[in-house]
């Protein structure tokens, strides 16, 4: 058994390393790096927003929206005499980055305003319970100081590191494209075979999926023959796409193949390395497709588990804290948790499914 190179994967699957092997075929990024005095402060725990971020400011975008920030350090906020020693010591706390914070700016600008936030591997989906609608849109950086500053996923992304530092550290924005659920899939790659594929928001249901199976499943293979499968340099990782119209399919983000780096979804990773092993290059045009064929009922979402801070959660549920692992050891726990649970509703639902068909033969 080979032993994995899990520092070598991780930068593979770094937006800065392959975006540019596929700018034509994902949405239009803007790679920031982050540096020395910025990672510093994203590092730190306490919430405090640069001196850049506006204290009243409407923004409006170029799809009719506004928002307004203000900034808590505004002498008509603190509660401190402005011209005392706390008021004096609060403006020296206040960090600082105008270099850093006009990129951001002028990057959000070139992308039309809106723009999606990530860091070199995680969105910040567990800190959008700070942001007014709960949106991971951001259209200014007091959007972006928030995100960042509050994700547990993007903190971790910051943390140092051996290997992969050699690519530094990166704030990625992307287009903001409204994207219907129904239309992302998560693929599973095995030693250089496409082994299976699952709707990204497992296990909702979309009556379109069952409708366009064949069309779906062609058009994902066709974009990883063609341009991925001879271009990526991983073996086995897993790759998430966009579909929003026939023959039209759009890479959204590379991931570490394994328990505990990537959310197998529909599938179990043993099950997948098992067939993988026994798999024929016939078998690489017809990868296996899951998704639910009914409507199952209200099914849970997991990024409901991302609405409060993971500590109010585990106050609530009597839980200690966690002190090993860090995000992404929680993230895995969440995931699994999530699964199992889907898997057992699933179950149900197949089984009631049977029971009503027998009931329907026997009437008959």
């Amino acid at each position: 058994m080979l032993i994995r190179n899990i520092e070598l994967e991780k930068q593979a699957c770094m937006h800065v390393n392959w975006y540019e092997l596929f700018r034509k075929n994902t949405i239009k990024s803007c790679i920031i790096p982050v540096p020395e005095d910025v990672l510093a402060y994203l590092r730190q725990d306490m919430l405090i927003l640069p001196k850049e971020c506006s204290n009243f400011t409407d923004v409006s975008t170029g799809e009719g929206f506004q928002t307004t920030h203000y900034n808590a350090f505004d002498d008509q906020f603190d509660g401190t005499d402005s011209e005392g020693e706390d008021g004096a010591d609060d403006e020296q706390e206040q960090p600082a980055f105008p270099e850093f914070s006009q990129s951001l700016t002028d990057a959000i600008q070139s992308l039309g305003g809106n723009a999606f936030l990530k860091s070199d591997w995680h969105c910040p989906k567990d800190a959008q319970w700070i942001t007014l609608g709960q949106s991971l849109c951001v259209r200014d950086i007091t959007d972006v100081y928030q995100l960042l500053k509050a994700s547990s996923f993007c903190k971790e992304d910051f943390r140092e590191r051996s290997e992969v530092n050699g690519s530094g550290y990166h704030v990625v924005l992307k287009k903001w494209r409204d994207i219907h659920p129904g239309s992302e899939f998560r693929c599973f790659v095995r030693n250089r075979s496409l082994v299976a594929i699952s709707p990204r928001h497992w296990p909702s249901y979309h009556e379109h999926i069952a409708r366009e199976r064949s069309d779906i499943v062609n058009d994902i293979v066709s974009l990883f023959k063609e341009k991925i499968k001879e271009t990526f340099p991983l073996k086995d990782y897993v790759f998430d796409v966009y579909r929003p119209a026939k023959d039209n399919v759009i890479i959204m983000d590379f991931s570490l193949y394994g328990k505990g780096h990537s959310d197998s979804l529909a599938f179990d990773y043993d099950q997948l390395d098992d067939e993988a092993q026994v798999a024929t290059i016939e078998e690489e045009d017809d990868p296996e497709f899951r998704y639910l064929p009914n409507d199952c009922g209200v099914q849970p979402i997991k990024r409901n588990v991302y609405g409060f801070p993971q500590d109010f959660c585990n106050f609530f549920q009597g839980a200690a804290p966690s002190s090993e692992g860090g995000a992404a050891a929680e993230e895995a726990s969440v995931e699994g948790d999530s699964n199992n649970l889907i898997n057992r509703l699933i179950e149900q639902c197949n089984l009631q499914q049977l029971h009503d068909l027998d009931n329907q033969n026997e009437q008959a």
